[in-house]
């Protein structure tokens, strides 16, 4: 049977630095790995609609 309980959403990608609205997976522009470093991403903030960096 189904459980409708189980979390099939994307979690959110973090908050914006600007105004600090939780941005969704869906908000996603680009996504991309540096040697050494952590995983960067762009994603538009829905309040603000700036290209962002979630933190």
């Amino acid at each position: 049977m189904w459980d409708s309980d189980i979390e099939t959403a994307d979690p959110p990608l973090g908050k914006c630095p600007t105004c600090d609205v939780t941005i969704p997976a869906a908000n996603l522009v680009v996504a991309y790995d540096r040697d050494g470093d952590w995983p960067r991403m762009l994603a538009e903030c829905p309040d603000c609609s700036d290209a962002v960096n979630p933190v």
